[in-house]
């Protein structure tokens, strides 16, 4: 045991007096690492909350169906909907996209009692009259918005509306651009009256199968779509596989440029380090404790640089919001990000950039080092 610690304490030693050696692994395994790291806390931070906001979402959604895609539904059904035995409740939606000067905005129209609980106002109130409208932080900020502004949306300029409050978009980045409005206002806005573009149906556990029945005599007629809960969170999970999935591809290019610089530089001043496994076998060491120093050099340094890339990573989403990077998982979004952007460092992520780290290393280092341990004292040392 004591030889095996004193093994650790000497390659310490090594990587203090190599710093040169030691500083330009730990950068290499850092450029490669950092990226990796943090694309992965910021996907499964904006999975969690896409999830949660499908958890908290209604059981069923159900449109028309046009083109395989979904379509607006006619009001004219809802009263029979919420008499469906299971229905606890139906909610209809227009949600849409507009222009506010330049900027592309999301509509929400719902009527004021069936607003969800995560919205709430902190600053003015929710709307109550017509052509008033509750806007998120952001939007407010990015157009320099106060409560009684008016304004008017492209493509619909005789319709003016008034603001009378601000809503958090700590919730959900996508209540970023969002204005919240009455849904006959949103009717209006986008010129289809009597439709949602869908209805959330609230059901007691375990009905669904009787709802969709029922929904069937009632729209066999017509083309339409109901999805439920668990359906909608696959369509999230296919989204992020494809985004992710986007950014491996890319990742992959500089990661195939990163891999030979690491691996030159994990054998730098390989000369020097031959005369010293040379010296280490004319003065009785065995080639498994020159591997064994050689292993524990290369796990210190995985370990150190695997360690700042974690947290210049944590520095780098908590601190600059994800900066350069944010891009390739929210869409329409600016280089920085103007609102919180949301990250989990899972501990597996971490672990298995470590063992990378460690692993390349190793494969820079070992097989020379068995080469001059396998040597002739006299030949290394020349």
């Amino acid at each position: 045991m004591n030889k095996h610690l004193n093994l650790f304490f000497l390659a310490t030693e090594n990587l203090l007096r190599h710093r040169t050696k030691t500083i330009v692994v730990c950068l290499c395994i850092i450029a490669i690492l950092a990226p990796f790291i943090t694309a992965i806390s910021i996907s499964e931070g904006i999975r969690a909350q896409s999830l949660a906001s499908v958890e908290a979402g209604a059981d069923l959604y159900l449109t028309f169906d046009e083109f395989g895609r979904n379509a607006a539904i006619p009001l004219k059904y809802l009263d029979e909907i919420k008499k469906i035995f299971g229905v606890t409740k139906a909610i209809p939606r227009i949600i849409g996209r507009a222009f506010l000067q330049n900027k592309l905005t999301v509509i929400v129209g719902i009527n004021k009692e069936d607003l969800p609980e995560s919205i709430s106002c902190i600053s003015g109130r929710i709307f109550e009259n017509a052509n008033e409208v509750v806007v998120g932080c952001e939007l407010a900020k990015h157009f320099h918005l106060r409560i009684g502004d008016q304004f008017s949306m492209r493509g619909q300029q005789r319709k003016t509306f008034t603001v009378v409050g601000f809503f958090s978009s700590d919730s959900s980045i996508w209540g970023t651009s969002m204005i919240f409005m009455s849904f006959k206002d949103a009717g209006e806005l986008f010129g289809k009256q009597d439709v949602a573009t869908d209805i959330q149906i609230h059901s007691l556990p375990g009905h669904n199968s009787e709802i969709a029945t029922d929904l069937y005599d009632i729209l066999q007629n017509e083309p339409y779509r109901l999805q439920d809960k668990h359906m909608v969170e696959l369509y999230f999970k296919k989204g992020f596989m494809l985004k992710e999935g986007v950014f491996s591809a890319l990742y992959l290019v500089a990661f195939a440029l990163g891999i030979p610089a690491i691996l030159v530089a994990s054998g730098f001043g390989l000369s020097e380090r031959k005369r010293e496994i040379g010296i280490m076998k004319a003065t009785g060491w065995h080639t498994l404790e020159v591997l064994e120093l050689i292993s524990f050099e290369q796990l210190l340094i995985s370990l150190l640089g695997a360690t700042i890339a974690i947290l210049l990573s944590v520095l780098w989403v908590k601190g600059f919001n994800g900066v350069f990077i944010a891009q390739f998982f929210v869409a329409e979004i600016t280089m920085l990000p103007k609102f919180t952007l949301p990250a989990r460092f899972l501990p597996l992520p971490c672990m298995l950039s470590f063992f990378f780290a460690f692993i390349l290393t190793m494969v820079g280092s070992i097989y020379s080092s068995w080469r001059a341990s396998t040597e002739s004292p006299v030949v290394s040392m020349k």
